[in-house]
């Protein structure tokens, strides 16, 4: 089942995030507001992006008056880690990118928690590919969000 996480931009409301399913139909919410919103289907999910207003239909219509800050396909992610310093630094992904001075592992640990949010899993390393070092390619990972229940 293919899911959806979008990001609210953040003016201190309630609502930061929605996951819908395939259909649009909003599965999850948070961190607040889940019995209003779970009700909810969002009808423009197709042409969503940074930048725009949620359109929703259901008991009701309307649109989210907060602009999306991300919009990401909750499905696994390859990534590459580097070490141009004395930190690990990850590559960046949807604007967001993590690094971290003890561990590639935790870098990346620390970025899948801000690409999911609340549905971060795990991540786990790939084999290094020929020209990895000569291109300062230091690791590379997936990192994978929750598994639909």
């Amino acid at each position: 089942m293919a899911r959806t996480l979008i990001e609210f931009q953040d003016h201190g409301q309630d609502l930061l995030w929605w996951i819908t399913d395939e259909a649009g139909k909003v599965i999850d919410c948070g961190p607040y507001q889940a019995d209003l919103w779970c009700r909810m289907t969002v009808t423009n999910l197709a042409a969503l992006k940074v930048g725009a207003a949620v359109e929703y239909g259901g008991h009701g219509s309307g649109s989210i008056k907060y602009p999306v800050a991300h919009v990401i396909q909750l499905a696994p992610i390859d990534i590459v880690v580097r070490r141009p310093s004395d930190a690990y630094m990850t590559a960046t992904v949807k604007g967001k990118r993590a690094s971290c001075t003890s561990s590639d592992r935790e870098a990346v640990l620390n970025l899948g928690r801000k690409l999911f949010l609340g549905q971060f899993e795990d991540a786990e390393r790939l084999p290094g590919q020929p020209g990895d070092h000569e291109s300062g390619v230091y690791s590379r990972w997936r990192i994978m969000p929750k598994e639909v229940p």
